[in-house]
């Protein structure tokens, strides 16, 4: 395993991978979740098709995170113009590349793109029973200030919905 890795906005080329990247994170992650609720929600929310509508869409800024000529990471930002804050929709390091410091890098770019518009806010949610991440983002600074439903499939799950206050000093 090569830790050298880059980041860099993603690229139609990876959407097949991205697929399988989200399909293997999923699974080790969402343990709590049944194989046919996540392999919908995939096919659902990540198809080829729906990734090129992301992809076309303005409001969203997503990158690759790239080893040895594969996706080992992604991560998908909305920028909420109304509201003025970005929002973390998805951020995933396959499992074999965890703890490497590559989510953090995500991070910071995501911190980054806020400041960068100018906005105050960067948000998150992510499922109670994902308590490792949970600690994750606390660490980095999220406070977690409500909590709403999640649905994957038939599947639903309480969801802690983040904020993290931005500097743009």
């Amino acid at each position: 395993m090569n830790n050298n890795f880059s980041i860099r906005i993603w690229q139609r080329k990876d959407f097949e991978e991205i697929r399988k990247l989200l399909a293997i994170t999923w699974h080790e992650t969402y343990h709590f979740i049944p194989e046919k609720d996540l392999m919908n929600y995939l096919n659902n929310f990540y198809s080829i098709e729906k990734l090129e509508s992301i992809y076309q869409d303005f409001r969203f800024f997503c990158f690759s995170v790239e080893n040895d000529g594969s996706i080992i990471g992604w991560m998908k930002l909305f920028d909420n113009q109304i509201e003025k804050k970005i929002f973390i929709n998805s951020l995933y390091i396959h499992p074999k590349y965890q703890r490497l410091g590559i989510g953090k890098k995500l991070m910071d770019l995501a911190e980054a793109k806020a400041k960068e518009k100018s906005y105050n806010e960067l948000w998150i949610g992510v499922m109670e029973q994902n308590e490792r991440t949970l600690n994750w983002y606390k660490k980095l600074g999220f406070n977690f200030i409500k909590e709403e439903p999640f649905k994957m499939g038939d599947t639903v799950v309480n969801h802690f919905i983040g904020i993290k206050l931005i500097n743009n000093y």
